[in-house]
């Protein structure tokens, strides 16, 4: 027992003069640093590209007094096609007057909670409110249509006219 005692005495002693740190240099010889690397990389979306497809139209046959509801999937409602990286999601925006002009003449334009709507290659159209920004993902080939209504309130002294507004659709990738 006293040879075991005597022996882990010893050791400690040892252990507790000696420089035992690995980064220390030792003798005069400097230590060789232990590295790794990793790969730093990333792919970037391809852009969104937008193109107009068809304008929200009115027609020419408006009657003063008389509201014109135009459906977002009929042949005159807005439509707009954009391609992105396919299965990423993108934030949609519109932007859309609340008047049409003729000079300086108005006529009112509004738009429910489901006059927009959007909608991806082979699948059905999902409703939302344009005034209400909304997240969509592109299809699985890269595209995806939004559709747009609306209605203009002509007053019974409406001015005759041409009138017309720009509205504004906005897509961002989000990241998801």
């Amino acid at each position: 027992m006293k040879k075991v005692f005597f022996s882990l005495l010893v050791i400690m002693i040892l252990f507790l003069f000696n420089d035992n740190y690995a980064q220390n240099s030792h003798d005069g010889v400097n230590p060789t640093p232990i590295t790794a690397s990793i790969t730093a990389k990333g792919t970037v979306l391809s852009p969104i590209s937008i193109t107009t497809t068809r304008d929200l139209d009115f027609g020419i046959d408006i009657l003063p007094g008389i509201t014109k509801a135009i459906d977002k999937v009929s042949n005159s409602g807005g439509k707009f096609s954009i391609n992105g990286e396919a299965g990423k999601e993108v934030n949609i925006t519109i932007t859309a007057p609340t008047s049409l002009y003729s000079g300086t003449n108005t006529l009112p334009i509004s738009f429910s909670q489901t006059d927009a709507g959007y909608k991806v290659t082979g699948g059905t159209i999902i409703d939302f409110d344009p005034a209400n920004p909304v997240n969509a993902n592109i299809g699985s080939d890269g595209a995806l249509e939004i559709y747009l209504g609306g209605s203009v309130v002509p007053v019974f002294t409406q001015v005759a006219g041409d009138y017309v507004g720009t509205v504004v659709v906005v897509f961002n990738y989000t990241g998801n």
